[in-house]
């Protein structure tokens, strides 16, 4: 869609053109705003269409062929909507181009244009749609021949908030769980914080995926996002708030939603009613995933072992948390060189 202004002092609206990943400026002519925005859409449609080719695929397509792409796992309908709102960012600043269009350059202008709006994690995440998009491009006859996305350094774009990644141990930990006024939510904190699951694999967790006895859960291949079964210890915290259920109500999903046998859709408003109470209204539901990485690596986990009860496919994303050890190696350390002295 074009952007349309008003120049200091003039009644006439002017257009900003998003055509071919670049932008034109012209004049509308008009002092209508709704004259001036239809014509200005008009006639950016109609130079855009000048510019196609007979195989084009333009952002809004690919990303439908995108969610229709065959592959063994299904995007979940939160991934879609994930996508859907990077897709409308990134077609508000670029308009809705051809994807063979979209080279180093024009990612380099649309993450300069959205640096200036704060707004870092989500921009994080709408580069993590393109790169997706244009990965499986590539083999769609469409012109696209690379992924300019990996010649982006993502990490010089970084978290402009500065937050709380993950509850320490101890006050912080209580105050949260004291912030939990039913079972339910302290059951999902508890989950989250010592087995490490995912914001959508505790919500769709079943009471036959539970071992009390053996004290486990086991996710199949279909449950998990790289699509790899994944068993889980259930330490002493988790096992004893589980217990507390009645076993007349163990049947079905853990967490059960308003229709009859389906899971609870969402946790996040009531997120937000937790941490308000908590006065930590920066931690992030997947804060609590990040809580058991990082207490597994401050008690000296070693890597691959933090790596396959996170779940992690490759060792990248466990060390990330590599800083944390480093910690607990020089406490280590100083405490050998203090007994020592």
């Amino acid at each position: 869609m074009a952007d349309i202004y008003l120049r200091e002092g003039s009644t006439i609206y002017q257009a900003r053109l998003h055509v071919g990943g670049n932008t034109i400026r012209k004049s509308t002519g008009l002092k209508s705003r709704d004259a001036a925005q239809q014509e200005a859409d008009r006639v950016e449609r109609e130079l855009n269409a000048a510019l196609l080719r007979s195989n084009d695929l333009l952002l809004i397509d690919a990303t439908d062929k995108l969610f229709k792409h065959p592959r063994p796992k299904p995007y979940s309908e939160a991934t879609k909507r994930h996508y859907t709102t990077s897709l409308t960012n990134v077609v508000q600043v670029l308009g809705n181009i051809a994807i063979r269009l979209l080279d180093e350059e024009q990612v380099k202008t649309y993450i300069k244009s959205k640096m200036q709006t704060g707004k870092r994690v989500q921009l994080r995440r709408d580069l993590a749609f393109l790169s997706t998009l244009m990965a499986h491009a590539i083999d769609w006859d469409c012109g696209v021949t690379a992924n300019p996305l990996k010649l982006i350094d993502k990490r010089k774009i970084g978290d402009a908030n500065k937050r709380t990644t993950y509850v320490r141990r101890g006050n912080q930990y209580e105050k949260l769980l004291a912030a939990c006024k039913v079972y339910e939510e302290k059951l999902f904190v508890i989950l989250g914080v010592w087995t490490g699951m995912r914001h959508q694999e505790i919500l769709q967790l079943r009471w036959d995926e539970i071992d009390m006895k053996r004290k486990r859960i086991q996710l199949g291949g279909e449950r998990t996002k790289n699509s790899c079964p994944r068993e889980i210890p259930l330490p002493k915290a988790p096992l004893d708030t589980l217990s507390d259920t009645l076993e007349a109500h163990r049947v079905g999903y853990v967490f059960k939603g308003k229709k009859e046998n389906q899971p609870l859709f969402s946790f996040q408003k009531r997120w937000n009613k937790i941490i308000k109470r908590a006065e930590m209204p920066n931690l992030h539901i997947h804060d609590l995933r990040h809580t058991f990485a990082s207490w597994l690596i401050q008690a000296g986990t070693p890597e691959k072992t933090a790596q396959d009860l996170m779940g992690h496919k490759t060792s990248s994303m466990t060390q990330r948390y590599s800083h944390l050890n480093m910690k607990a190696l020089r406490r280590a350390v100083e405490q050998m060189e203090a007994d020592t002295l």
